[in-house]
């Protein structure tokens, strides 16, 4: 009996072991009974990321990496090689989040600690379509670092190897030069202080212009009222100008064939017969300037006719002739 018992003991220990192990791995994002989706990141190194790595978006778990891997020959467009692909599983509510300008770092735990991917969900107004592989942004290699800064050192030591004083030349010449420099601000730092004004002042024209075009440039605006029109113009040109330039060349078509059909005598008969219209309307100017010199003549009531025009006993003296021979026309044919 006590045996049982204590297997059973042993038992539920074990079950509570497993369920506690589980309920670790879930929290701890090892497993992830929701859906998600897929995102191919591109790098030129892991970054010492590793299959199962775990990707964050806000410093929260979102997925994990499901696979990396490495494509020796792949390159950039700019020749730059290209070779680890990874493929990072996540969850639904994180791709949904990503923009199309979406970024994905390399970090880590800590100086020593666990590396990882980070997440930039991006601002763009539009979303990332999965499909599309993302370039990730390289981690810094330390190994590439300490190469650099190697054969810079030992750039130096051969440098100082066989000039031993160039380190204190260099240093004497950049003590000089700050010198120089501080001199200089010295003896111009009213000219400074203006031209630094002058720089705040167009500066602020800037500021108030750039604020002047975006207002003409919103709706409404005079400047975006001018751009509708002109953007209209150009539209009506490209509407018409087909059909004018038909017009145009049917017209051409139809001049060429007249002047075609003309001989040398009918176009020395065309000029004769410009040649006396423009004669005729000379003489023609010639007869409305008389018309205008006389007419101004009467107004100002120069000469017989002008003066009974604009003599009032004369025009009354008219008026009441013609009314009596309205009456009476017979006083035209007979006198007393």
């Amino acid at each position: 009996m006590d045996e049982s018992r204590l297997e059973l003991k042993v038992g539920a220990l074990v079950v509570a072991a497993l369920v506690g192990a589980f309920t670790l791995l879930v929290l701890m994002g090892e497993i992830n009974f929701g859906s998600g989706a897929t995102l191919i990141v591109d790098f030129s190194h892991t970054g010492n990321v590793v299959k199962n790595a775990p990707v964050k978006l806000g410093g929260v778990p979102v997925g994990r990496v499901s696979d990396v891997e490495l494509l020796p020959s792949r390159r950039e467009a700019n020749g730059a090689p290209l070779p680890v692909k990874m493929t990072l599983s996540l969850n639904k509510e994180a791709i949904e989040a990503l923009r199309s300008d979406v970024m994905v770092t390399v970090s880590s735990v800590g100086p020593l600690g666990e590396s990882y991917l980070e997440l930039s969900p991006g601002a763009a107004g539009t979303p990332h379509d999965p499909r599309v592989a993302v370039r990730g942004t390289d981690a810094p290699r330390l190994d590439v670092v300490s190469n650099r800064l190697a054969r810079f050192l030992d750039a130096a030591s051969k440098v100082l190897e066989e000039d031993p004083e160039a380190i204190s030349k260099l240093v004497n010449g950049v003590g000089g030069l700050t010198t120089t420099v501080d001199g200089v601000l010295t003896e111009n730092r009213d000219d400074l202080k203006t031209l630094a004004g002058e720089l705040s002042a167009a500066a602020k024209d800037l500021r108030v212009l750039a604020a002047t075009a975006r207002t003409q440039l919103e709706p409404g605006g005079k400047a975006n009222a001018l751009i509708d029109d002109a953007a209209a113009t150009a539209k009506l040109a490209r509407t018409e100008l087909p059909e004018l330039s038909k017009q145009a060349s049917v017209a051409i078509g139809g001049l060429a064939r007249v002047s075609g059909q003309l001989t040398e005598e009918d176009g020395q008969k065309l000029r004769s017969m410009l040649a006396k219209y423009e004669a005729a309307g000379g003489k023609l100017d010639a007869i409305a300037t008389r018309a205008d010199k006389l007419l101004l003549k009467l107004e100002r009531g120069e000469g017989s006719v002008g003066a009974a025009m604009q003599d009032p006993a004369v025009y009354d003296e008219l008026k009441a002739l013609l009314t009596d021979v309205r009456k009476n026309p017979w006083k035209l044919l007979w006198k007393e």
